[in-house]
């Protein structure tokens, strides 16, 4: 497929964004994978990421049928470990990327967000920024602060 050149700077504008997560999972120790933020009764720092996969799989499944899909939950028992997490993040950040090139060639639609495919690019990076901020106050909460070079370079320098 030939992209045009705004095509491809809205492709170019996912890839970073998976790839800030994928960093920010590859740098949290194990330790701090089962943390919560203070006060907190939501999801631990590994479910708050299934949560990402989760939301990526059903957005792209819910645009291309109109309808929820059935995905597998991790609410119960030991959440997923690194690797895995990792497959998650990374095959999701794949069919988000290969979803976004479908529909910028007007293969599939988007049926919500005013059918207006930057608007969801819109919403899926600022809702996993939300996340991505839950997962650092969670770490830092709980004396797991990642290095510097984590916390800025690692959203900001690449």
């Amino acid at each position: 497929m030939v992209l045009s050149d705004l095509s491809f700077q809205i492709l170019d504008t996912w890839r970073p964004q998976n790839g800030i997560l994928l960093y920010l999972i590859n740098e949290i120790p194990d330790a701090g994978l089962a943390t919560l933020p203070s006060h907190s009764r939501g999801r631990d720092v590994a479910r708050q990421i299934t949560h990402l996969y989760r939301n990526r799989l059903g957005w792209i499944h819910f645009h291309e049928t109109g309808k929820r899909p059935r995905l597998e939950r991790f609410d119960k028992g030991d959440p997923p470990e690194k690797a895995r997490l990792i497959q998650f993040i990374e095959e999701s950040g794949d069919a988000v990327e290969q979803f976004l090139e479908r529909a910028l060639s007007v293969q599939v639609k988007i049926r919500s967000f005013g059918k207006n495919i930057i608007r969801w690019l819109g919403y899926l990076i600022s809702h996993e920024s939300h996340h991505r901020g839950q997962i650092m106050l969670a770490l830092k909460q709980n004396d797991l602060r990642l290095p510097d070079r984590v916390e800025v370079q690692g959203w900001w320098g690449k």
